[in-house]
């Protein structure tokens, strides 16, 4: 009898490449639910909406047998709205239309006080990119001019508005200030709908902190509150219980295991490249099990 109750599946590269579905994938997860395993599938899929991606997976044969319904995903998206909402922000979109008009509906964007980056060919592009550089330094001046005034001269010294500012034991500030700059993933490759290897946002990501000066707060996989959230939304308490497979050796195995989860399985098709296995990106973190596909991951799974 298996040790896990649940695993997370990882979808574009795992399941399908573009419109293509890995050969046995279908069957591969309707082997899971006939053992009982409960399934989450996880994905950070930024370019499209969600309703837009379940459509595609439907089209591509993951009908409800495989994939119930929108409340099986779980997305960086959805999980980056609620982050949003929250905590107030007001974010410049660096994502694709399609994603503003559907699933950040009800998300304020005007007078923005951060900067939100998605999979956005569209919108990595010198404008767009400079106004997004422009902002973040605004906002950094903004802040350090807002802490200044939180320090209140008193004769000879300055001393620190207990009102406004906490410390912690070590002496450094812990009050809640808010992300300038958020991802929604910062995965910096994956496998495009031709087969071959895009650039993800990640790059333009890293572009972005390194002018302005900011780290960007990441929502998606390898976040350890993405993987929390996701074991949490099936009643699983344990998270040696559940097992991650994924075609992304930082974002699916690294992520996941630093989690607590009770294995990650690497698959080698979408990202994988030969040599992700051997820990080299993921500071001596390896897979559980490397295998072909996804077919031979739940095999071991069931086993």
């Amino acid at each position: 009898m298996t040790k896990f109750k649940a695993a997370l599946i990882d979808l574009s590269g795992t399941l399908h490449i573009g419109k293509t579905v890995i050969p046995g994938a279908i069957d591969a997860c309707r082997k899971l639910h006939k053992n009982n395993i409960r399934v989450v599938f996880l994905t950070n899929t930024s370019k499209i909406s969600s309703s837009t991606l379940l459509k595609q997976l439907r089209s591509m044969g993951f009908d409800s047998t495989v994939i119930s319904g929108q409340e099986c995903i779980m997305t960086s998206v959805s999980a980056t709205r609620q982050f949003l909402l929250n905590n107030k922000l007001r974010p410049l979109c660096l994502v694709e239309d399609e994603l503003v008009k559907e699933d950040f509906r009800g998300v304020e964007m005007q007078d923005p006080n951060c900067v939100l980056v998605g999979l956005a060919p569209n919108s990595f592009h010198y404008e767009k990119l400079n106004e997004a550089f422009r902002l973040l330094l605004r906002l950094k001046e903004n802040q350090k001019t807002s802490v200044q005034e939180k320090v209140e001269p008193r004769g000879n010294e300055t001393v620190e508005n207990e009102s406004d500012i906490s410390t912690t034991n070590s002496g450094k500030s812990s009050d809640n200030v808010q992300p300038h700059l958020i991802a929604i993933h910062r995965a910096t490759h994956y496998r495009d709908s031709d087969h071959q290897l895009s650039l993800g946002p990640g790059g333009f990501i890293s572009l972005l902190e390194q002018t302005t000066g900011a780290s960007a707060h990441v929502i998606g996989k390898p976040s350890y509150d993405f993987y929390r959230a996701a074991i949490s939304s099936i009643g699983i308490e344990d998270p040696s219980e559940v097992i991650m497979v994924g075609d992304d050796v930082v974002g699916d195995v690294q992520g996941a295991l630093d989690a607590g989860l009770g294995g990650a399985v690497l698959v080698k098709t979408g990202k994988y490249v030969e040599g992700d296995e051997l820990g080299e990106k993921t500071g001596g973190v390896f897979p559980t099990m490397l295998v072909d596909s996804v077919v031979e991951a739940v095999d071991y799974i069931c086993s």
